[in-house]
């Protein structure tokens, strides 16, 4: 998982269009929260999770992209207010002297139009990939209350690559081909996204 997501952010400072941060470079867990912190402090348009599961059973395989499910929405925002300090929770906003609700009812606007692009975000990754040749689940997109993607300043999705449990995955993430079928959907999915949003910026500010 790391050379994959070594070799997608090679690829992404290659397009010359988008510069990408690394949450980690080296086989070191970084706390999700953290991933958070990195992405804000980094000016981040968008975070990429890259995960791959390993279930008891092999029967699971091929790539799914999950956005933060509409249940979970509201919780997240209650959830990061109480986790983060105030100084993290959004970009360039001091909620520092703000009491909780009002954190929480801030994050939820913000979350108006980060959670839109998100989920086209998803969309297009998912598009992609399968265009690219890469092997995707039979029901690539998903939503769930996943912690790495509860932040409201920036669109966030992750990408489960395939299932390490998974003979067939297992060989299509180890194989240098496999993997850059991944990086190339990925990549052009993110450049089809950002063409739509900035076409679509001039409509959000009419």
């Amino acid at each position: 998982m790391l050379r994959l997501a070594r070799e997608t952010a090679e690829a992404i400072n290659r397009s010359g269009t988008m510069r990408a941060v690394l949450t980690r470079d080296g086989d070191a867990f970084v706390p999700l929260s953290e991933r958070m912190t990195i992405a804000r402090a980094a000016g981040a348009g968008l975070l990429l999770s890259l995960h791959a599961d390993a279930l008891e059973e092999d029967e699971a395989s091929g790539g799914s992209v999950y956005t933060l499910s509409d249940e979970a929405q509201d919780a997240a925002s209650g959830r990061m207010v109480e986790r983060h300090q105030r100084g993290d929770l959004l970009a360039g906003l001091d909620l520092s002297r703000q009491d909780d609700r009002v954190a929480t009812a801030l994050m939820d606007l913000v979350r108006l139009d980060t959670a839109p692009q998100s989920e086209r975000l998803a969309q297009a990754l998912v598009a992609s990939l399968r265009e690219a040749g890469a092997h995707l689940n039979s029901r690539p997109r998903r939503s769930a209350p996943l912690a790495v993607l509860n932040a409201a300043d920036f669109p966030s999705v992750l990408v489960e690559v395939g299932f390490l449990s998974n003979v067939g995955d297992r060989a299509r993430l180890t194989d240098p081909v496999g993997r850059g079928r991944i990086v190339s959907g990925l990549v052009s999915g993110i450049q089809n996204w950002a063409a739509e949003e900035a076409a679509r910026a001039p409509l959000r500010r009419r």
